[in-house]
């Protein structure tokens, strides 16, 4: 009996877990009617040629996504705190994250692939030329553009 009450208990802990966990996000996200050993890590998507960018760490808040240049991010400039490049590869594949609008001002690049959960706890400056050299990353990007290479 007690051993069956604990299972249950370990259950109903796990469920919860689940239950009240974020929102998944879509770098690690597994179809669901994947089989998933328990030893293997979590499948990432294919690529789909966008660049996503959410407000808030870990594919929080609202979001936003683009498949081309952009020169000014508008209802996600300067509110940024999670960037994702899901880019094909090949030519393009690589983003330039401008400080300004217009692709102006102080740059970083975001490789094919590549994501930056976390701006604020990554601590990344921006490091090109121009304005807003050596500003943080975090909440201050206004425009991109994909590129060959950075």
């Amino acid at each position: 009996m007690r051993i069956t009450r604990a299972l249950v208990t370990a259950l109903t802990v796990g469920a919860l877990t689940l239950l009240t966990a974020q929102g998944a996000d879509a770098r690690t996200a597994v179809p669901e009617a994947a089989p998933v050993a328990a030893t293997a890590p979590a499948a990432v998507p294919a690529p789909d040629g966008f660049l996503y960018a959410w407000e808030h760490p870990h594919a929080g808040g609202f979001h936003c996504r683009w498949n081309a240049n952009n020169a000014n991010w508008a209802g996600c400039r300067n509110k940024v705190s999670d960037v994702w490049n899901n880019g094909f590869p090949g030519r393009g594949e690589d983003v330039k994250l401008y400080y300004g609008l217009d692709w102006s001002g102080s740059w970083v690049c975001l490789h094919q692939s590549h994501s930056l959960p976390d701006l604020g706890l990554s601590g990344l400056r921006f490091f090109g030329p121009g304005a807003g050299k050596g500003e943080f990353v975090n909440d201050n990007v206004s425009s991109h553009e994909w590129v060959d290479a950075c």
